[in-house]
């Protein structure tokens, strides 16, 4: 990575940044995604569309904590921003306020607004930056767009969150040809350790498929019963070894599936950060589960992903331009025998449709990454 582009977190209290003076007037730029996970990483191709058309600027990005890995460290970013937002209305009101501060005195000229709600718009707005770019109502949120002045109105059709994303950022730099694609920057010493986890735990000549259950918002969930056949599934078929990965606070939701299964899939060990699962990613010959930040990280590490949308609309948030497979149910009901969709209670998704859909995924390794 070029010394002089190194993402640093800082707090929003006081920078640990270096000021960076602008070299032959060109551009101060902020972005603004603060979260979640999967959403940090669908603005990183516009991040790339910036970079492209503006070599000699200087790009930050203000994101929230949880989601600050994607950011931190990457190529093609000068600094990072992370507001760790405290527990408690009082202190976290204290914060923002400090963070908004930090904001401002660093001068920004331009702030792209990809969040689009009234957090993210009164940052925007408190910069002063002269051009303060964001999405127009309907997708504007919250009033946000009042605290912008260069409004991006979408077309009415539905659009994948990537292509809402590089529409706004074509509103400040010009299209151009071909799909950048998404990195996360992981630092030597991360990949080391999770090879040495992967490569004395699992067989060599077989593919690894990284299943992964948790799902915070219950219309995304698929039931742990399916996640353990789809596992039992792959194991059998001879080919494939399985690893059930997890997040903060969800080992038991992997224990829950591990504990339904026949035969023995590995649980992923914690990562310490989303780093550390980017990498663990990277080494998946595919990846397995629901609409999630995981998912998302993924298919930026160029891992093939089979999606089960039940909740979401997978137009909007399904892989953009990823070797992936999408089922939903509408697609299930097309791909089921009438005699099965009929006898189908929990989910018209069933585990020998996800079974199928990863040997089909897997028949030629598409894995880039």
């Amino acid at each position: 990575m070029p010394a002089s582009r190194q993402g640093i977190a800082s707090t929003p209290y006081k920078s640990k940044e270096r000021a960076p003076n602008m070299v032959g007037g060109s551009p101060r730029i902020l972005i603004i995604r603060l979260s979640a996970i999967g959403d940090v990483v669908r603005v990183l191709p516009a991040l790339q569309i910036l970079r492209d058309a503006l070599p000699d600027a200087h790009i930050d990005w203000v994101v929230e904590k949880k989601a600050a890995d994607i950011c931190i460290d990457h190529p093609s970013l000068d600094g990072t921003i992370v507001f760790d937002r405290p527990e408690g209305a009082w202190k976290a009101a204290k914060a923002f306020l400090a963070l908004c501060n930090n904001i401002r005195n660093r001068r920004y000229d331009i702030v792209i607004d990809f969040h689009g709600i009234l957090k993210s718009g009164l940052i925007a707005w408190t910069s002063r930056a002269r051009k303060r770019y964001g999405f127009a109502r309907p997708r504007s949120q919250e009033l946000s767009y009042l605290f912008t002045n260069r409004r991006t109105k979408l077309p009415p059709r539905t659009l994948n969150r990537v292509e809402e994303n590089v529409i706004l950022c074509e509103a400040v730099v010009p299209s151009r040809a071909g799909w950048p694609g998404a990195t996360i920057e992981v630092p030597p010493d991360v990949q080391d350790s999770v090879d040495e986890f992967v490569d004395s735990t699992f067989e060599a000549g077989k593919r690894l498929v990284a299943v992964h259950a948790p799902v915070d918002r219950r219309e995304k969930r698929w039931p742990l019963d399916y996640f353990a056949e789809v596992c039992d599934l792959l194991i059998a078929d001879g080919r494939y070894e399985v690893m059930l990965t997890w997040g903060p606070g969800q080992r038991h939701i992997a224990q829950k599936v591990f504990d339904r299964c026949r035969r023995s899939p590995v649980i992923a060990p914690e990562t310490p950060d989303l780093k550390h699962y980017a990498w663990l990613m990277n080494r998946a010959d595919l990846y397995v589960g629901g609409d999630t930040g995981p998912m998302h990280i993924a298919a930026a590490m160029g891992t093939p992903v089979v999606a089960i949308f039940t909740g979401t609309n997978a137009l909007q948030h399904a892989p953009y331009q990823s070797t992936c497979e999408v089922l939903t149910p509408e697609r299930a009901r097309e791909l089921a025998p009438a005699e099965e969709a009929a006898e189908t209670t929990l989910s018209p998704i069933t585990p020998t449709m996800v079974y199928d859909a990863c040997v089909r995924i897997l028949a030629p390794n598409k894995k880039t990454g």
